[in-house]
């Protein structure tokens, strides 16, 4: 919880935030848009040990269910089972692989003088350090690092109007609520998808947000 002195800073953040609301703004994704997540976690080795405090059968089985991207068996918060998966998605944000096209499309917009708001799916309270080890080691600047669920709600309420993400829900209802969505296809879902924002390589986003 804040406190009043947090509050305080958060308030002038947010109105500093709204009144360069007419400045170039982008909201950009990690995980399956500037790195390889999904690729990572199915093909890595994840070898058992005793670190994780967990049998090896259990190990195995949770393993196979991560990799299946099965959802949390129970109502609780903290589980088990939640706890190890987050454990392999920590292994995986630091083996991932940047995509160079992206690293090159985030500098660019650094030259440009884009706001950059990282905005992930991950746990930052657990994930913070990591993922700054990460954008840092591979050369992707920003100015600003944020946990989102809803991230078109998130671009909504700090004036954001580009957003480059993978997630289907941002991609179905970010042009509704005025948020321009550009997301990464591969040669699979590319006749699949009627989205202008699906692109292949990050110079069509380069040049769309130009226009």
């Amino acid at each position: 919880m804040m406190g009043p002195e947090d509050r305080t800073t958060y308030t002038k953040w947010n109105a500093a935030i709204a009144a360069s609301a007419g400045s170039k703004m982008i909201a950009v994704d990690i995980d399956d848009t500037l790195n390889d997540f999904t690729t990572t976690l199915s093909k890595s080795p994840f070898p058992y040990s005793p670190k994780y405090s967990l049998p090896e059968t259990t190990f195995n089985r949770y393993l196979t269910r991560i990799r299946n991207a099965a959802p949390e068996p129970s109502d609780l918060l903290s589980t088990e089972y939640s706890f190890f998966r987050y454990k392999i998605h920590e292994e995986c944000y630091r083996l991932a692989t940047a995509r160079a096209d992206g690293v090159a499309f985030m500098q660019w917009l650094k030259r440009s003088h884009w706001q950059i708001f990282i905005c992930t799916h991950r746990d930052l309270r657990r994930a913070h350090d990591c993922t700054r080890s990460w954008l840092s080691d591979n050369g992707i600047p920003f100015d600003y690092l944020f946990t989102a669920l809803n991230k078109i709600v998130f671009c909504r309420a700090w004036h954001i109007s580009h957003l480059v993400d993978d997630d289907a829900d941002s991609i179905a209802y970010g042009p509704s609520y005025g948020v321009m969505v550009f997301h990464p296809i591969s040669g699979q879902d590319r006749a699949a998808t009627t989205s202008a924002g699906g692109f292949r390589t990050f110079d069509e986003v380069k040049q769309w947000i130009q226009e």
